[in-house]
């Protein structure tokens, strides 16, 4: 086997669990997913291949470290030298761990990372067009089982999972929920994510990635699982692909572009049965008319205020990554890893909209980058789920193709000029 097919088949395999996080290889201990287990050892697969044959990809692993172990560090220093951060009133992902410096969370969220950098760069290196059938093969797995559970329950009135095995605490890592949809009980669609916002943010880029691959009936599949996970993230999603197909495509895309108009028919035809629905499960959660929006509110407040009473350095800084979680990833990330944290991370999403040509398929790229972004940033603060990475992944290494072929191209035209 040559190294080329032992990467693109391990990357085949990976690819069928890659969405997956309410199961554990080993139930005792978290992060076990199949997934995270791929990611962590995609790296001794590309050094199979010899360390010197990928400089890039260790190199970029190498900056990418650094530049972690500078802002952590840099974040400790802070807490050092000021001594006068109170954590109380924020909400800690490990609240029995004592002390201020190096908390123990910082180590497990750190792992969670760099199976994300590490799928990042897995999939920026290697990626082909032969990927995308697995892709989309894991999504597939992710909507279909969700339709399986959604019609489970219509039938027997009872969670019908039986993969998921993942505990947080007491408490199943996988949460079963239903909702009333006028006179119908549903359950809504989560899938092997663990709740339905996760099962949203999951399939939003796949199903982006799918239109703009020309996979229709894929697409349909997954915009019908987004629609069944009533969660917010979800209508945020659909809502903000519209917006962005009309400014990228304006009216060139003609079905893409006609799906947020035939929505507002619809709605105005259906008024007060999709007025309703839109009521109860964007506008309220959304604007805090609701227990699920006044939390996202009160949480987003209340690290604010924590980091607008951090000392200088800790605001640039942070407090540490993996030290506290909000409801969504701005005030998440601004006190963990402060607002040069914050800018890093947004610049990793800003270089490929930036850069990338204006093809079909990269303004898709472009679109499901902005969805992802905004959403994570508005209502989302899970960093660790991989297929954001995956997808970040495909955008560079489609802009190093890029770039390979500017270069070569003004190599032979240099050639042709001494003749």
């Amino acid at each position: 086997m040559t190294y080329s097919v032992l990467i693109h088949r391990y990357f085949y395999i990976w690819a069928l669990f890659l969405p997956i996080t309410s199961f554990l290889i080993l139930p005792s201990v978290q992060g076990t997913t199949i997934a995270y287990v791929f990611a962590l050892f995609s790296i001794l697969v590309v050094l199979i291949g010899s360390v010197f044959r990928e400089r890039t990809y260790m190199n970029h692993l190498i900056i990418f470290l650094s530049l972690y172990v500078l802002v952590y560090f840099m974040s400790q220093f802070g807490l050092l030298y000021s001594r006068s951060v109170n954590l109380s009133g924020i909400v800690l992902i490990d609240p029995d761990s004592d002390g201020l410096f190096f908390r123990s969370s910082s180590i497990t969220q750190s792992i969670y990372l760099f199976s994300g950098a590490l799928t990042f760069f897995f999939a920026k290196s290697f990626y082909k067009q032969s990927w995308d059938r697995y892709i989309f093969l894991g999504a597939l797995i992710i909507a279909f089982y969700g339709l399986y559970e959604v019609t489970y329950f219509q039938l027997f009135h009872t969670n019908g999972d039986f993969i998921s095995n993942r505990m947080f605490g007491e408490h199943s890592g996988s949460w079963f929920q239903t909702t009333q949809v006028g006179a119908l009980t549903i359950e809504r669609l989560k899938s092997l994510t663990g709740e339905p916002s996760m099962a949203a943010f999951t399939l939003l880029p796949y199903w982006i990635y799918a239109l703009h691959k020309r996979r229709t009936k894929t697409q349909l599949v997954l915009l019908l699982s987004l629609l069944l996970t009533t969660s917010t993230t979800a209508y945020i999603g659909i809502i903000l692909y519209g917006a962005c197909v009309l400014f990228f495509f304006r009216f060139e895309d003609k079905f893409n572009a006609s799906l947020p108009i035939f929505s507002l028919i619809l709605g105005l035809i259906l008024y007060n049965p999709i007025s309703n629905y839109v009521k109860l499960f964007v506008l309220d959660k959304f604007f805090t008319n609701n227990v699920s929006g006044t939390e996202r509110q009160n949480s987003l407040d209340i690290h604010l205020d924590f980091y607008n009473h951090l000392p200088f350095i800790n605001k640039l800084f942070g407090i540490g990554f993996g030290v506290i979680r909000s409801t969504d990833m701005f005030s998440t990330l601004l006190v963990n890893i402060g607002l040069i944290g914050v800018l890093l991370f947004s610049l990793i999403f800003l270089l490929p909209l930036l850069k990338l040509e204006r093809t079909y398929e990269n303004k898709g790229i472009k679109i499901l980058l902005i969805v992802l972004y905004v959403t994570m940033m508005m209502a989302v603060s899970e960093f660790a789920y991989l297929p954001t990475w995956l997808f970040l992944g495909i955008a560079y290494n489609k802009l190093l193709n890029q770039n390979k072929n500017v270069d070569g191209v003004r190599i032979n035209g240099n050639a042709k000029s001494l003749y």
